[in-house]
């Protein structure tokens, strides 16, 4: 008997050892699903509890992922603090997603940034009164940016983003990376009254890009907003991956909130769909492109510009003709909605007569109704603007 119970006694020992062994081990072991493998950048050593600065840990399951094939990045529900800055592979962010290094070939990687549920937050970003009192819910999965950053005012400097995509070591500079952003909320640090200084997700290197549910916005929200564009300030929300011939680009989802000079910026090949940009100078940017882009219903609230061509080189984007079709664009005009930096003064500014293509246009006067006569144009000689009545 005694014999019986030393043998279950080492059988039993051997078994705790052996899943301690793992489970140390196993802080990078995915889980499997069938989207392929999943790693919780809990398990890398990621809080979320908004205190712990995780850039290192969230960095850690990144680069694992794409050293091992590609896979599920997690994040379960939490505010995840980011308060450290890396400055490589061309790139200047929070996070980055490096380049897979496959000298001489083309070697793609599937990359999902997964959050567990997308965070929920009051539409309204402009007010028609004299206080805005809603908050934003941090109920979901939220990047938060910890970092105020500087004054950029050259656009050939590399802005400075929550996340971005580093640049290959390749004649386009191209990531071998197929990024997919799913239920994140990226929050950028802002002092009260001004712009962030850092721009949210720089994806200009990326081979290609699919998002759903993304939420960009500013963690200030208040009446005295200023424009970036005052201060010679270059920002954007989103950036998509920019001129190279890549195959396609899907948005869906996206929301880019307060203050940034872009919201968005395009290039070809991007098509789209719900996507939002309030309290931005320039909503919907468009730079040089062959082949290109479409879009079905977008939709701009207090944004100075609407549809612009891109007038500088900014994160790997050039200046020139760009092609596009955008179903519907639709906004909202109120000449006294506050911040009253961002107020409505240009549907098309195009003024070098870049843009090429067609777009109609549906326009909301406050209080008031549809009124499509509030359409203005800068230039714009190959654009076909039509209105939506």
């Amino acid at each position: 008997m005694k014999r019986i119970f030393y043998v279950a006694c080492a059988v039993l020992l051997c078994a705790c050892v052996g899943r301690a062994d793992r489970n140390r081990a196993g802080a990078t072991d995915p889980m499997k699903a069938d989207g392929g493998l999943v790693y919780d950048v809990k398990n890398f050593g990621a809080v979320g509890d908004g205190v712990t600065d995780d850039t290192r840990a969230i960095q850690s399951a990144l680069d694992y992922a794409v050293d091992h094939g590609g896979g599920t990045v997690y994040f379960p529900n939490g505010l995840y603090r980011l308060a450290t800055l890396q400055d490589t592979c061309k790139v200047r962010a929070h996070l980055i997603v490096k380049p897979r290094q496959s000298p001489g070939r083309r070697d793609y990687v599937m990359i999902r940034l997964q959050g567990e549920s997308s965070v929920v937050t009051p539409c309204s970003y402009a007010s028609h009164t004299t206080e805005d009192k809603a908050e934003v819910w941090k109920n979901g999965t939220v990047l938060v940016s910890d970092a105020v950053g500087e004054l950029q005012t050259d656009p050939a400097q590399v802005p400075v983003s929550v996340l971005a995509a580093g640049a290959g070591d390749n004649l386009y500079l191209l990531n071998q990376a197929v990024v997919r952003l799913q239920d994140l909320a990226f929050q950028v640090k802002a002092e009260a009254g001004k712009y962030p200084y850092l721009s949210g997700v720089n994806m200009a290197y990326a081979a290609t890009v699919y998002t759903d549910n993304i939420l960009i916005y500013s963690s200030i929200r208040n009446m005295a907003l200023t424009s970036p564009t005052g201060d010679g300030h270059y920002s954007a929300g989103f950036i998509a991956p920019r001129t190279w011939c890549n195959p396609e680009q899907e948005f869906r989802n996206i929301c880019v909130k307060s203050a940034f000079r872009f919201g968005f910026v395009f290039s070809e090949h991007a098509n789209g769909n719900n996507l939002s940009a309030w309290n931005c100078d320039n909503a919907f940017v468009f730079s040089r492109m062959d082949h290109s882009a479409w879009f079905g219903r977008i939709h701009a609230q207090n944004c100075a510009n609407i549809v612009s061509s891109l007038n500088v080189e900014f994160a790997g984007h050039g200046v020139g003709d760009a092609f596009l079709k955008i179903e519907q664009v639709g906004i909202e005009v109120n000449s006294g909605q506050k911040p009253v930096d961002f107020n409505y003064r240009c549907f098309v500014d195009d003024p070098d007569n870049h843009l090429y293509g067609t777009l109609y246009y549906h326009i909301v006067k406050s209080n008031v109704g549809a009124d499509n006569s509030y359409f203005k144009a800068d230039g714009g000689a190959h654009l076909k603007a039509i209105p939506s009545f």
